[in-house]
């Protein structure tokens, strides 16, 4: 058992997210792309996820809907983007859309990420799988665990 929180794997994923995060941030600055990393992460999911709306988004990236919007409500502005109101059920909602433009810059980045992570992964793959899936299960089991909800 561990003795101390330090000491413990939830303690080590803090401090690697933390890490890795800021160096997203550094290796975005460093290549001068045209947009941060979590507009990236947006496109990327409306990529792998052409009919989300706004709020399976947010539930996706976990944020709030309102800190969603205002990632697109940037990606919009640079023209990477569209928002266009449809009706769902009862309800009218925002269907999401990759531009031309963005689907480019989309690419471009997706390319420089996926090479440097290539170049610089000294983990083998089934590695790197089975670490995933551990930690989406370390994931959903705290969410569940404290009803944890990105509203």
């Amino acid at each position: 058992m561990v003795e101390h929180y330090t000491k413990s794997l939830l303690y080590e994923l803090e401090l690697t997210s933390r890490v890795l995060h800021e160096s997203m941030l550094c290796y975005f600055k460093q290549k001068e792309f045209e947009i941060t990393p979590d507009e990236y992460i947006i496109l990327d999911c409306l990529y792998m996820n052409p009919n989300i709306i706004q709020m399976e988004l947010a539930k996706m990236i976990l944020k709030g809907r309102a800190h969603t919007g205002k990632f697109l409500k940037s990606l919009e502005k640079k023209g990477m983007i569209t928002r266009t109101p449809i009706q769902r059920g009862a309800t009218i909602v925002m269907k999401l859309e990759i531009t031309t433009d963005g689907l480019e810059i989309y690419n471009k980045i997706s390319n420089e990420i996926l090479s440097y992570i290539k170049r610089t992964s000294v983990i083998p793959k089934a590695k790197i799988d089975d670490t995933i899936n551990m930690l989406k299960a370390i994931r959903e089991d705290a969410l569940n665990r404290f009803n944890i909800k990105f509203d």
